[in-house]
């Protein structure tokens, strides 16, 4: 599975959460006091919150609220790739309106600290995408119009928050990156055991030390290594002005869902491929040419010359997606457009991965993982029709 599932803990609802919230909706009131005829008017969504953390970083809330909703979780993690963006679920989903604003105080179980966000965020860009959504597969073939349910918070080392809304399959969609502050919080009198988890050193070190909240594999990977600061920002830095061309050799495209490193992902449907450079066989999505992340992974259908069917899965090492691109774009990368070749080959065993540049720049990009498997339209996976 190229998405996987949130690992969360259930809460019990504490007593100085209740309070916090409490004080929380006492000055959203105060605030949106003199604007209640407007707030009367905006559109309620059905949505939920789902939160994500890194592999190896996992985080307790003391508390949070996301517009005027609490997330009601307490301890998160993730144990499977891909982490940075990826919710496969959420706590619950009511019609709501959107949120304007959020309020989070957590601990850092690595960095042995707290942080608070309190920040307005980008209400009108939220509201746009749900009102707009966005065109979906059904695992019946048929393409519906389906609008977002999730706003995702993620939380990494260094107090870095980013915002999407989708989740799992759908289309993600990044919000905007913030900045926490360390706050010193100190554990207040009067709690019970279950409350003063996130104040216990002994919790702490089990939470670092279990396999539950972080796979053995991933602390031995990092064991006496410093915390990389700054490396979920370069997944968002890292964009350049690319797009990619998919080569199947007398053959024909399907969907293609793609997965970038700075947590989006989304889907090309095969009825919105043009033909590239007046090629039958080379297909693109005719827009602009625009800034875009690197790829992360790629699931890509496709009808063979041979006339079967197959399912191409690809994951990219990010190492090794950086150098590529930075050896076609250079220092100069504003001026600079270049295309990801991706060809299937005849055999159907592999597929070849070249960007190439318009400054006559070029190199291969190695996969880390890639699958094609041959499929028919009775397999679990949601068969794209093929004219």
């Amino acid at each position: 599975m190229l998405f996987s599932p949130i690992f969360a803990e259930k809460p019990i609802l504490m007593k100085k959460i209740l309070l916090f919230l409490l004080l929380t909706l006492q000055l959203a009131s105060c605030q949106n006091h003199n604007s209640n005829n407007k707030n009367m008017n905006e559109q309620e969504y059905e949505w939920g919150i789902a939160v994500n953390t890194p592999i190896g970083y996992p985080i307790r809330f003391y508390a949070a609220m996301v517009g005027g909703r609490p997330i009601v979780g307490e301890l998160y993690t993730e144990k499977e790739e891909p982490d940075w963006g990826n919710a496969f679920g959420y706590e619950s989903t009511s019609m709501d309106k959107l949120p304007k604003s959020v309020d989070m105080v957590w601990l850092s179980y690595k960095e042995d600290c707290f942080y608070r966000l309190k920040t307005a965020i980008d209400y009108e860009k939220i509201t746009k995408l749900f009102r707009e959504g966005f065109n979906q597969r059904v695992p019946n073939g048929e393409v519906r119009h389906k609008t977002y349910d999730t706003i995702v918070v993620g939380i990494a080392p260094g107090g870095v928050v980013v915002l999407w809304v989708g989740r799992g399959y759908k289309k993600i969609t990044e919000i905007g990156r913030y900045q926490a502050e360390k706050i010193d919080l100190k554990e207040p009198p009067g709690l019970d055991s279950h409350e003063r988890l996130i104040f216990s050193k002994e919790d702490r070190e089990e939470v670092l030390n279990s396999d539950l909240t972080i796979p053995k594999a991933v602390r031995e990977a990092n064991k006496n290594k410093p915390i990389p600061f700054g490396l979920w920002d370069s997944y968002r830095d890292h964009q350049y002005q690319w797009f990619p061309v998919y080569e199947i050799p007398n053959g024909k495209i399907g969907d293609v869902n793609y997965r970038y490193w700075n947590g989006e992902a989304g889907a090309t449907l095969y009825t919105d491929f043009a033909s590239y450079m007046g090629k039958v066989d080379f297909f693109y999505l005719e827009e602009p040419i625009q800034k875009r992340p690197l790829f992360k992974e790629l699931v890509i259908w496709y009808k063979a010359e041979n006339g079967e069917k197959y399912l191409a899965e690809v994951s990219f090492d990010w190492e090794a997606v950086v150098a590529a691109y930075q050896k076609v774009f250079g220092k100069e990368a504003a001026q600079v457009t270049a295309h990801l070749d991706i060809r299937v080959n005849r055999a159907n065993t592999y597929l070849t991965f070249q960007l190439i540049g318009d400054n006559g720049k070029q190199t291969f990009l190695e996969p880390k993982r890639l699958e094609i498997s041959k499929f028919t339209e009775e397999d679990i996976i949601p068969p794209t029709p093929f004219e």
